[in-house]
């Protein structure tokens, strides 16, 4: 297994490690969400339980009352007119002939007849039966209280407790839980999967130090091979592709390529040191040396190491400072040289 397969062992194998604390981080939100949904529900539920307890029994009295008074009044069946069946009869008679008389007691048979035949002949009404309201009342009752009956009585409610949830919810996320894959077997997979790496070329045998060509300079007008090793800026420069002036240049000892020595101040110098590479390293010193400033003069800032003649004498700057020297309170002059006595004439 080379390095490369590593790599991607490696890089698998992280991915999977991301893949599943996503999917763990995800499931677990999951799992507190449906845990307090419920939680939620249960609460519910036992309240509404305990609410069915103290609902009170439904008044039945009032009930069959608003039964009875909401059934419709049956209609009175439609009867036939009589009075005009019997004038139609009477009609249809045959006229009597002339010279006989004709009694009430002859017709009343005939009449009798024709009123039998029509009043048969009417359908006998099916919703007109008169009804009874106490046998009506009764069979609601009874009706009603059998439907109650066959109700089955609610019990009390019982507390869920976790335990009591906890079958339902391991059910539920064995359900829910998708089957974690086996890392193992996909990287085997997937390395299997890899097509198999062509063999490497040899590479160019390799040379003694002692053997290495080294060129004086470098042309920049000149294009060097790879490989090829230069002094140059006082360093040792490898090319490491075919040059074009200064590029595929590499400097692989960074020597000095010059040393500038410059001077700020009477006593401050800063040393400058050019690489071969190219980089620039300062460093700035100050030399503790004595410099004469003259006469002191009032105002002026004098630094240590300053000398000044006043008052005949020589004074040295131990600190910086603006203070006249051999004044009382002064700070930072030290009497280096006193001042003589005046000379006197011979004469």
């Amino acid at each position: 297994m080379n390095e490369r397969e590593l790599s991607l062992i490696r890089a698998l194998g992280e991915e999977f490690s991301l893949a599943l604390g996503e999917l763990r981080e995800s499931f677990r939100k999951s799992l507190s969400d449906y845990q307090q949904t419920t939680e939620e529900h249960l609460t519910r539920l036992s309240l509404e339980v305990a609410s069915l307890k103290d609902t009170p029994a439904p008044d039945f009295t009032t009930l069959l009352a608003d039964a009875v008074a909401s059934l419709p009044v049956p209609e009175a069946p439609e009867l036939p007119d009589i009075g005009a069946m019997v004038s139609e009869a009477v009609v249809a008679m045959p006229v009597p002939q002339d010279g006989k008389s004709v009694t009430v007691e002859e017709i009343r048979p005939v009449l009798e007849e024709l009123v039998s035949k029509a009043v048969a002949e009417i359908p006998v009404p099916k919703d007109g039966k008169d009804y009874d309201p106490a046998i009506l009342r009764q069979a609601v009752d009874d009706a009603v209280s059998e439907a109650v009956a066959e109700i089955p009585a609610p019990q009390d409610g019982k507390s869920v407790t976790v335990e009591d949830v906890r079958p339902v919810l391991q059910e539920l996320i064995t359900a829910a839980m998708p089957e974690i894959p086996d890392v193992k077997s996909l990287v085997s997979e997937a390395v299997a999967d890899l097509p198999a790496p062509e063999p490497g070329k040899n590479g160019e045998d390799g040379r003694d130090a002692l053997a290495l060509e080294l060129l004086p300079f470098i042309d920049e007008s000149k294009s060097y091979p790879r490989g090829s090793y230069a002094t140059h800026n006082g360093g040792l420069w490898r090319a490491y592709e075919k040059t074009h002036g200064m590029r595929g240049w590499e400097c692989v000892v960074d020597g000095i390529a010059g040393v500038e020595v410059s001077m700020e101040g009477m006593r401050n110098f800063t040393v400058t040191v050019n690489r071969s590479s190219g980089a620039i390293e300062k460093k700035a010193f100050d030399v503790p040396v004595m410099v004469y400033r003259g006469v002191f003069k009032s105002g002026d800032e004098y630094l240590p190491g300053d000398t000044v003649t006043w008052g005949g004498s020589l004074w040295h700057c131990d600190e910086q400072t603006q203070d006249k020297p051999g004044e009382t309170g002064s700070k930072g002059w030290t009497l280096a040289a006193k001042r003589g006595r005046d000379g006197r004439d011979k004469t």
